[in-house]
């Protein structure tokens, strides 16, 4: 049996301060990684596609607006 998202926040709920704060410093772990994870796997497309030409890389933010006001 599976317990729904409901039954999951009723279930801590109910349960002691001191795991409820332990639950919190692990969700917020999970969270740092997933997005530590999201911001790679980003960095890693962004390389791929400057090295496949899709995209050109540049420091100068005036030219970047510039490249994004005439994106295709």
């Amino acid at each position: 049996m599976s317990m729904t998202f409901s039954d999951l926040v009723e279930e801590v709920r109910h349960r002691p301060v001191e795991e409820k704060v332990e639950l919190e410093h692990l969700l917020k772990r999970d969270l740092i990684e997933a997005r530590r994870q999201e911001m790679h796997e980003n960095h890693v497309r962004a390389i791929e596609e400057v090295d496949s030409g899709k995209r050109l890389p540049t420091a100068d933010v005036a030219e970047f607006m510039r490249r994004l006001e005439h994106r295709d």
